[in-house]
């Protein structure tokens, strides 16, 4: 438990350097990840292949970037192994590619989840694994009776991320 927090406290030390940064597109994705919370119906952990995986927000400010460099470098070095296996769990997610929550994200289409939290971890991933490679992820799914509003927030986000416009 103590560790948890520990980790939890280191968390937001480190997002802490990003308030300088922070606009109105943070505020506006702030408030969509309360909504998601605030208005799930369930979630639930599944696979699906990285590909599927979307950004929410780019990956553009300095210490997100070194973050994801070292999370490349992290990958590299059991890339063989896991393009081998197909299948990055939470266990490996947890061993390489360490943070305090699981990759959530919510589905957007049949072939498309929008990731809203582990955008950092997709970016990785998917810089060093191809989609050729056929890499399975475990997420957790956030589920809605009537996603389509939820859905609409989180385009209004991720267009004024400039990363909308991905087919799905």
């Amino acid at each position: 438990m103590f560790a948890r927090f520990k980790k939890f406290i280191a968390y937001l030390f480190g997002k802490s350097a990003e308030l300088s940064d922070m606009g109105a597109n943070d505020i506006l994705l702030g408030k969509v990840v309360l909504d998601i919370h605030r208005t799930k119906a369930a979630t639930e952990f599944i696979v699906v292949p990285l590909y599927a995986l979307r950004q929410i927000h780019p990956i553009n400010r300095e210490n997100s970037l070194q973050d994801t460099a070292r999370r490349v470098a992290a990958l590299q070095e059991v890339k063989e192994r896991l393009q081998a296996e197909k299948n990055i769990t939470r266990a490996v997610l947890a061993e390489y590619l360490p943070s305090v929550s699981w990759i959530k994200v919510v589905k957007a289409a049949d072939d498309a989840y929008i990731a809203f939290e582990g955008n950092g971890r997709l970016v990785a991933m998917q810089q060093v694994f191809a989609p050729e490679d056929g890499i399975m992820v475990e997420v957790e799914n956030y589920r809605f009776e009537n996603p389509r509003k939820i859905l609409r927030r989180i385009e209004r986000v991720r267009r004024l991320n400039g990363v909308a416009g991905e087919d799905y």
